[in-house]
């Protein structure tokens, strides 16, 4: 894989990720996500934005050598933060989470445009990153979005 097939891949899964989106009204955006037990889909929105904010932050850390969520000696666990992010997230309106997803997305299109093929896809290139910025970027972004365009039905 290189850049151009990574933000081809992006582009392309995002884009029926945000016209189920945009096919939502705000009685179904506070309605229960099929399949998501005890979320909206509102949630699930909030929820990608965050973890098209977390493959930034990747990014940028990596290119910085800073670990971006530095302080912790516990193994990771998605479905602990996963819950933590509905929590923080659930009294922002429904027209915020959309607007933010949007924004996230593109900031991660841009950070991932700005990056060098040595950024995105050198194998761990920090103790704190498992494997390289791209398969991080791809876990959360092109893998990550067909995941919920269901729980959006």
């Amino acid at each position: 894989m290189d850049k151009t097939t990574l933000l081809s891949a992006m582009r392309d899964t995002h884009a029926a990720f945000a016209a189920a989106v945009a096919a939502l009204d705000g009685k179904a955006l506070a309605g229960d996500a099929p399949g998501m037990d005890g979320w909206t889909r509102k949630d699930v929105i909030a929820h990608v934005e965050w973890w098209n904010r977390h493959s930034v932050e990747v990014i940028l850390g990596s290119r910085s050598s800073v670990d971006p969520y530095p302080g912790g000696e516990e193994p990771w666990d998605a479905d602990a933060w996963n819950a933590r992010i509905v929590a923080e997230h659930r009294h922002r309106s429904a027209a915020d989470v959309i607007r933010g997803e949007a924004d996230s997305f593109a900031d991660l299109v841009a950070a991932v445009e700005t990056a060098t093929g040595q950024e995105l896809f050198t194998p761990d290139p920090h103790p704190w990153l498992d494997g390289t910025v791209a398969e991080t970027v791809i876990e959360d972004s092109s893998n990550h979005y067909p995941e919920h365009v269901p729980h959006l039905a």
